[in-house]
């Protein structure tokens, strides 16, 4: 044993040992940050950690036999000693090279667990387990989901609490470079049901997943977050905070630095300023932020729920998160939606038109001025001059908003600025809305309605087929579809399509005006048709906007010059006047001398104008000039019952 030793300090084995793994672990953490930056597949990673262990073996050999003398041989005990020494390292740097692989490596002051606690899942195929694994091997390693944290408190009210923690904790994540955060409108799809954790993770397209529970006592708070990988439910970090409510606000970004040190994503001065950036100051403002969502959500899809006077509670509480913490961008901006829908909404009178009109104003002025990321801030700012009596440069604003880097989802702009030839655009940011929040489903019908108003009409219908295999359940017949199948001369499948369909609400409404003047229909049969339609089962109350578009369809130029001058005269009409244009597919569905205000603005605009047809319609040119048996007289009827 002593002369053995001697060989190896003679052929300094130790030296060239020690030197070797001196480089591949500088060079490993070098490429790791270079990965990060630049989303390199975590397949690369793993070959170059393999090929380190490879090369580690031949460094041995090498300096074995190529030291002092170099042709001296091992005698057979000393290849029985170094052949142990090469198992035993081996077995240490495959073990080393697998965890380092799977990213559960990183040192910290918390608690890293290494057994695996598998979820409950659930018996699959064989196929489909070759399907999920294909699916499994495209998500990236540094992607997650936070799940809605679950309230254990007596008090039911702390909901609000656990929601505004756990959205929170995914805002501080979500400004993480080289991290894919899914969005809240996604992730919270999932609370309070009981699935499992590869099924959360293929459906959000995610590899790992944060969840944890909140139990609040007065003026305490335990909080329990725990890291677990999606594939296979192992549990990869977990810690438990208690702290008194106001503290717990510091609680998130310990969780987003614990996550993004687990997951290997390096943080640097600059990313932890955003993450403090992007954080609510203020407990009680977060909750009532969380009370306000709900009802803004219920307000939007609830059966019975008026929507204006469902935004309007909703609104009360946004307010109280904004008068606790002035800088609430996602508030105002939620605010905002109340004051757009009263303006397209029919019967108000101009005082109250004028003060929705402000009111947006003030609101998405706000929101922009007040957030954390910049392209939320120019798609805010963009909204808020559509809606302005100023469009100088708006054209400008319009392409900045899109072009953006980022996955913020829009909220109005895009359908105002469908009417203009930006369906590209729009397309593109909508698929990159997809990514981090895959379950959004009004980014999808966004996208299919840019899509028709720039005459895309194959895109449109691809965009659904994606929705229908994201969301399940099957092929659902929409009014979108219709006019999709119509734009492609499909006539036939279009009118089978509407068939299928509950007659009801203005996007039927259209849609079967649409198919049957593209049909050649005759006038007084589809005029029959669309009696049937019940025009009070709709969430939007503005078919004065469907009335345009009716007459425009109708062939009644006049009477569509009369409807949009009416629309022009109103505050903010610049808006109602590009809904009639998009949703017409007609071109330019008006006279601009008839809207003079609306001709002003795109004067000093920069906005393309006239629109292109998107669909022929045969019977439009009998009707010009004729006093057609329209849908656009039966229209004006039901207005008056």
């Amino acid at each position: 044993m002593t002369g053995f030793i001697a060989r190896l300090k003679q052929r300094k084995l130790v030296q060239w040992a020690l030197a070797y793994v001196a480089f591949a672990f500088a060079l490993l953490q070098g490429v790791d940050i270079v990965a990060a930056k630049f989303g390199w597949p975590d397949s690369v990673e793993r070959i170059l950690i393999i090929a380190s262990c490879i090369g580690f073996f031949v460094t041995l050999l090498l300096a074995w036999y190529h030291g002092d003398q170099g042709r001296q041989r091992a005698s057979g005990t000393e290849l029985l000693l170094i052949a142990l020494v090469l198992a035993v390292g081996g077995g240490l740097l495959w073990k080393f090279a697998g965890v380092s692989a799977n990213r559960d490596v990183t040192e910290t002051s918390t608690t890293l667990v290494a057994q695996a606690m598998p979820r409950t899942t659930s018996a699959a195929s064989t196929a489909g387990n070759a399907q999920a694994q294909s699916a499994a091997a495209a998500i990236p390693a540094k992607s997650i989901a936070v799940l809605p944290f679950e309230n254990l408190s007596d008090n039911k009210d702390n909901v609000y609490f656990s929601d505004g923690l756990s959205e929170e904790i995914l805002n501080s994540l979500a400004r993480i470079d080289g991290l894919r955060v899914i969005g809240r409108t996604s992730s919270f799809q999932f609370k309070g049901k009981d699935v499992d954790s590869p099924t959360i993770g293929r459906r959000l397209g995610v590899a790992n997943l944060l969840e944890g529970s909140v139990r609040r006592e007065g003026e305490r708070a335990r909080i329990t977050a725990q890291l677990i990988r999606a594939s296979d439910g192992t549990q990869l970090w977990s810690q438990t905070y208690d702290r008194t409510v106001t503290d717990s606000l510091a609680v998130q970004l310990d969780i987003a630095e614990q996550v993004a040190g687990v997951l290997n994503v390096v943080l640097d001065d600059k990313q932890r300023a955003r993450m403090r950036a992007a954080g609510v100051k203020n407990v009680d403002a977060f909750i009532a932020y969380q009370k306000g969502w709900k009802l803004y959500i219920d307000a939007h899809a609830k059966p019975g729920v008026n929507l204006i006077d469902g935004l309007r509670q909703a609104n009360v509480e946004f307010d109280k998160a904004t008068a606790l913490d002035p800088d609430f961008s996602f508030a105002y901006y939620a605010e905002a939606d109340l004051y757009e829908h009263t303006l397209m909404s029919d019967g108000r009178s101009r005082a109250e038109l004028l003060d929705a009109q402000r009111a947006a104003l003030h609101t998405l002025e706000r929101a922009g001025a007040t957030s954390p990321d910049p392209q939320q801030r120019d798609l805010a700012l963009a909204e808020r001059q559509m809606l302005s009596d100023d469009w100088h440069g708006l054209a400008d604003r319009i392409e900045t908003a899109l072009k953006q880097p980022g996955c913020s989802a829009p909220n109005w702009m895009p359908v105002f600025a469908s009417a203009f030839g930006y369906g590209d655009l729009i397309e593109n940011l909508g698929a990159r809305v997809n990514v981090c929040d895959p379950l959004n489903g009004i980014n999808y019908h966004t996208r299919v309605s840019a899509a028709l108003a720039t005459g895309h009409p194959q895109r449109a219908l691809d965009i659904w087929a994606k929705a229908e295999t994201t969301f399940g359940g099957g092929p659902t017949p929409t009014s979108s579809q219709a006019i999709a199948l119509t734009m492609l001369g499909r006539i036939a499948e279009a009118q089978a399509t509407l068939d299928s369909m509950e007659p009801s609400g203005d996007g039927y409404y259209i849609a079967q005006l649409i198919v049957g003047e593209a049909a050649g229909t005759d006038p007084a049969k589809l005029n029959a048709s669309l009696q049937k339609v019940d025009r009070n089962s709709s969430k939007f109350e503005s078919w004065d906007v469907t009335d345009a578009v009716v007459a425009a369809l109708s062939g009644d130029r006049a009477e569509a010059d009369r409807h949009a001058a009416a629309l022009d005269a109103r505050p903010a009409g610049g808006l109602l006047l590009a809904i009639v244009v998009t949703e017409c597919q007609c071109g330019a569905p008006f006279d601009l001398d008839a809207t003079p205000r609306f001709k002003a603005l795109l004067a000093e605009s920069g906005l393309r104008w006239p629109p292109p047809e998107t669909i022929k319609y045969p019977a439009r040119a009998a009707h010009h000039g004729s006093p057609p048996v329209s849908a656009a007289a039966a229209a004006k009827a039901r207005v008056h019952d």
